[in-house]
């Protein structure tokens, strides 16, 4: 598989541009007439007329004239869609430049096939074709980019019907992974940038929006995807180090739709699509569950006893003292008939719905010589695949810069949402709440309603008498008859003033604030868990409420210089930013009805408060140097101040070094088409992860009575042992990269190999008993990242007149080794039945457990091999690892981790004519899952669940499937199957290959939108996640946790969706 999947993925990336290499290209000349001008004229008065930036190869375009008579200069996009549309001109938008280049043309044919080699000195004295990217505090030509930064252009934001930017990005840059591994609607996906460094501190990178730093774990659904001009990912320490304590994880920067000097143009996008379950867990039907039923129960009966016989009905079963897990339920014996017409219900197919997705955008764009504005707002809807559960969003970004003077610019930039949903916690509410997993557990015997319609609470547990079955609530009525939902509002941006000081210098200052209120709202009624008692107690309801102020304050003063080939910048900057939260929390209980479904209608009430604050206080300067767009250096350095930190450790220093060397443009470098331009990169510094608890450094207390002179009084104890000296965790990144180009520049590549050391990982570790605390939180732990990232873009490609393609593909690896853990310690295992180990010289999370080399068939075969007490025929074969002839902790091993080993992302875009066709496929190859769904259904005997198809196929029967490699079913939990719980039998591959998202679109013809008076109008299809390859058989194959040592583990959780969506685009 993982074979298969690399070779498809570099057969099309790779094997396309070998392809055109041999393909016919232009030069694209034409001749003076009338008003025609050099194009080249247009581009330069275009750029004064909108206040833009034009980057272009001056070379490229010579000889090409326009008719500058139907040239309009006051829309910037409007004119550069008309010459895109008339002249052999290609163009792309990157905040405030625009990159042109030339496109073949369409009527001439190039006579050489492969490119010459020939001398060009005059090159070098041309304007280069380049792209801005975003970095901290500024911008720089990536040309001069010395560090390792991804950039993402908003038109690689498209074609994904989702509410948050995060799933929008998936495949699309090198060393990035994005999960979903609980789809619920509204919910943020996670996104790490290479690997995991981390063992209790957050793994989150810093996220930030036109300059403003969200706080950590911010909810990204609160930015508007449509909003997105372009995101630029910092990856290594030279191009995060600005960020200091925050740049550990990674930075991402998100530049907004900015006003343009020009006519107001209008642009509205509009679908509608329908969702449905991605994955397809087969389970068996009623009349497979009566089979597997009985077989678990008749061979825990036949392990008892010699006298004892398959055909025992129940009354000689109980003279024979068979316990509740040995007898047969009568409601079986119609199924093991084969009585036709019976309740036959498939629960997933119960819980599980096609839904809608919906979502509007409209943007409004426009200025004059002295102001420009952008307004984006949308509204999206979405209906969840699990019944119960929708999110709805209002979101809207405003950008306003005005010009006061030649020297002094003012703006402000706001983005505002409100969100509201209806969700279930699949995650860490237990199984009573969770829908997914009680549709997993719940009998195919039972249906959800009665024949008029109403639910059956009565059915919600598994007929718990006489067979002692599981108690396992009815998924639907959870659904209807529970209430969770929240509302939350959130509003951040900022102001600015900007203000030029003599020639060369900029002093800019900016007051930004984070603002968040957030409602949760939950009613659990007695009908929901009506086989406790008294039900009327079960009754309960809470409220969540809490608000976040975030506050801001920078200045920045900037230095831009350029004498002859010597090019100098430099920042020096100045921070503060505070947070306040506080959180109440109220828990109703003991309700005498069910009448009033809140906190209101409860007579027994308690009240938790949770209050934090966090300041952070900031001094940052860069410099970097260039000369004769050959050498680059730049250098940064950070100092923050934390009140996170112990008092002690209060303050931590930032740097990071960086050069880049365009090989290409030294004399001695041959003059080629073949190879050009060639970059070299280096980059080595620290920076530091801040996540870790507001209160590491200082010593918790909590409530704990105490009986002094025989009364019982209230008081407190400190439960946590201080330490002063706790800080950030800290990281040094080395980087090493290459840029280059093949094929006449048809072939863009960009590698680099990082080794990144994290030192002073976040630990509890033991202290004397005699200092009253069991451990104190240390900063002791050391991992090591390293990874190789390989980037391949292809240039648009035209092939005759009506055809170009162009492609990207992306690779990259990482390898995580743990280096130390706390003092005295050589391993740390967790998770559900212990699954994960972490120990020195391993991986992170890494899968623990048995080997499984087969089923014992007969006794002989168990007492001849080293066994667990109480094995049983149809248990598993342990592999005695050290051979002691003892099957116990010491043989168990480790199994690989969640994380994948590799990553692969390929994006194609396709136009022909009208029509474009664009798709992304994603690929995450040499990772593990847990399957704790088919543990569950399988280990406990009966399983307490319903067996997936697989299972049940798969079982162990000495008659009928002597081959099978799952356990035989038997209500006898052996000590052997306890232990198999974690083993290889459950750590299953989960390589896959998957069809991201297709887009295809027709653009309507200009003669018709001239008769309307729009400037373009697309419509389009979309499809999402519409196949995924792979062996894995779970219910989600991106299943995880919030912990990152217990990573890959699927077991409940909300299933990713597929959806296919109709839309249109119009500009005005």
């Amino acid at each position: 598989m993982k074979k298969t999947a690399i070779s498809i993925a570099l057969l099309v990336a790779v094997g396309l541009p070998v392809i055109h290499y041999g393909q016919t290209t232009a030069t694209g000349t034409s001749i003076k007439k009338g008003n025609q001008v050099p194009i080249a004229k247009v581009f330069d008065k275009l750029s004064k007329a909108t206040n833009t930036s034009f980057l272009y190869s001056s070379s490229d375009f010579k000889g090409i004239f326009a008719d500058e008579s139907a040239i309009s200069y006051s829309s910037l996009e409007q004119t550069l869609d008309y010459l895109k549309s008339h002249y052999p001109v290609e163009y792309e938008k990157r905040n405030n430049t625009v990159v042109l280049r030339k496109t073949v043309s369409k009527n001439i044919i190039r006579k050489e096939i492969l490119p010459s080699v020939k001398t060009d000195t005059a090159s070098t004295k041309e304007k280069k074709i380049d792209e801005v990217v975003l970095i901290g505090y500024g911008t720089q030509k990536k040309k001069d980019v010395s560090g390792s930064i991804a950039s993402i252009g908003s038109k690689d934001l498209t074609g994904v019907a989702t509410s948050n930017f995060g799933e929008m990005i998936v495949g699309k840059a090198p060393g990035v992974q994005v999960t979903q591994s609980n789809a619920t609607p509204g919910s943020s996906p996670t996104i790490r940038i290479r690997g995991i460094g981390t063992l209790t501190a957050g793994v989150n990178p810093l996220i930030v929006v036109d300059g403003f730093p969200l706080s950590e774990g911010s909810d990204i659904n609160s930015i508007d995807p449509a909003s997105i001009e372009s995101i630029d990912i910092l990856k290594d320490a030279a191009s995060s180090a600005i960020y200091g304590s925050r740049g550990a994880n990674g930075v991402v920067l998100i530049q907004t739709k900015q006003g343009k000097k020009g006519r107001t143009e209008v642009s509205v996008d509009s679908y509608y699509g329908i969702q449905s379950v991605a994955s397809n867990n087969k389970v068996v039907d009623a009349y497979q569950m009566a089979v597997f039923m009985k077989e678990s129960r008749d061979n825990n009966y036949l392990s008892k006893g010699a006298n004892r016989s398959i055909n025992d009905d129940t009354v000689t079963r109980k003279a024979k003292g068979a316990s509740l897990r040995e007898l047969i339920p009568d409601y079986l014996t119609p199924y093991l008939n084969g009585v036709p017409g019976l309740t036959n219900n498939n629960w997933y197919k119960t819980i599980f719905r096609d839904a809608p997705v919906s979502n509007t955008t409209f943007n409004v764009n426009g200025g004059t010589d002295k102001s420009r504005y952008s307004f984006t707002g949308s509204y999206f809807n979405q209906k969840g695949i699990v019944i119960g559960t929708d999110y709805e969003k209002y979101s809207s970004n405003i950008n306003l810069s005005t010009d006061l003077s030649d020297n002094l610019k003012i703006g402000v930039s706001v983005t505002p949402s409100y969100s509201s949903g209806n969700i279930f916690d699949m995650v860490d509410g237990g199984r009573t709440y969770n829908v997914v997993q009680m549709a997993s557990t719940m009998y195919p015997f039972f249906a959800p309603r009665d024949a008029n319609g109403n639910l059956l609470i009565s059915q919600q547990i598994k007929a718990n008498t006489p067979t002692d079955a599981a108690l396992v609530e009815n998924p639907v009525a959870i659904a209807e008859m529970t209430k969770r939902k929240y509302t939350n509002l959130r509003i951040f941006g900022d102001v600015f003033a900007e203000l030029k000081i003599l020639k060369d210098f900029k002093y800019k200052i900016s007051v930004g604030g984070d603002y968040t209120s957030y409602e949760y709202n939950f009613f659990d009624p007695s009908t929901v868990g009506s086989y406790r008692t008294p039900a009327p107690d079960v009754t309960s309801a809470s409220r969540t409420d809490y608000i976040r102020k975030n506050y801001l304050l920078e200045n920045l003063l900037t230095y831009n210089k350029r004498i002859n080939e010597h090019s100098i910048s430099a920042l020096a900057g100045q921070s503060f930013q505070k947070e306040n939260y506080n959180e109440v929390r109220t828990v109703a209980g003991s309700f005498p009805d069910n009448s009033i479904t809140n906190i209101a209608g409860g007579t027994s009430f308690n009240v938790n408060v949770n209050e934090y604050k966090w300041t952070l206080l900031s001094y940052f300067g860069r410099i970097s140097y260039s000369y004769a767009n050959r050498y680059s250096i730049m250098g940064s350095y950070r100092r923050d101040g934390s009140s996170r930190f112990g008092d002690n450790s209060k303050w931590g220093d930032f740097y990071a070094f960086s050069l880049a060397w365009s090989l290409s443009n030294e004399d001695f470098f041959p003059k080629n088409k073949f190879i050009d331009p060639v970059k070299l990169r280096f980059s080595v510094g620290n920076n530091g992860n801040n996540q870790i608890p507001n209160f590491g450094a200082k010593s918790l207390m909590r409530k704990e009575n105490y009986v002094f002179g025989g009364i019982l009084a209230p008081g407190y104890r400190a439960f946590t042992a201080p330490n002063p000296d706790i800080s950030w965790e800290k990281a040094k990144s080395t980087n090493f990269g290459i840029d280059f180009a093949l094929f006449n520049k048809y072939l863009n590549v960009s590698a680099d190999y990082y080794i990144l050391n994290r030192t002073g990982l976040l630990l509890d570790v033991p202290v004397p008993e005699q200092t009253g605390y069991s451990t104190s939180l240390q900063n002791i732990g050391e991992v090591r990242n390293n990874g190789l990232e390989l980037q391949l873009s292809l240039k648009p490609l035209h092939i005759g007149k009506d055809f170009e393609y162009n492609s990207s593909f992306n690779f990259s690896t990482n390898k995580n080794k743990v280096l130390a853990l706390a003092n005295g310690q050589s391993q740390i295992i967790t998770g559900a039945n212990n699954f994960s180990i972490t120990k020195v010289g391993g991986s992170i999370g890494e899968m623990y457990g048995y080997n499984i080399l087969g089923i014992y068939k007969n006794m002989e075969q168990i007492n001849n091999t080293p066994h667990i007490t109480g094995t049983l025929v149809g248990d598993y074969i342990m592999e005695d690892l050290n051979g002691d002839g003892i099957i116990d902790e010491r043989d168990k091993k480790s199994f690989g981790s969640g994380v994948p080993k590799y990553i692969l992302g390929l994006t194609n875009n396709f136009k022909y004519k009208n029509f474009e066709l664009n798709f992304t496929l994603y690929s995450e190859l040499g990772k593990r899952v847990y399957n704790g769904d088919m543990v569950s259904i399988g280990e406990a005997g009966e399983g307490f669940g319903v067996p997936s198809q697989y299972y049940f196929d798969n079982r162990y029967n000495p008659d009928t499937n002597p081959n099978g490699f799952f356990a035989m079913p038997n209500m006898n939990f052996s000590n052997n199957r306890k232990e198999a719980r974690t083993s290889s039998i459950f750590f299953k591959k989960a390589d896959y290959l998957r069809l991201r998202s297709v887009r295809l679109a027709y653009n309507v013809p200009q003669e018709i939108l001239s008769a309307l008076n729009i400037r373009a109008i697309q419509l389009y299809v979309m499809g999402n996640n519409l196949f995924t390859i792979t062996p894995y058989k779970g219910q989600n194959i991106d299943a995880t946790t919030d912990n990152v040592l217990t990573q890959g583990y699927d077991n409940g959780y909300y299933p990713v969706s597929r959806s296919v969506s109709l839309g249109v685009s119009m500009k005005f």
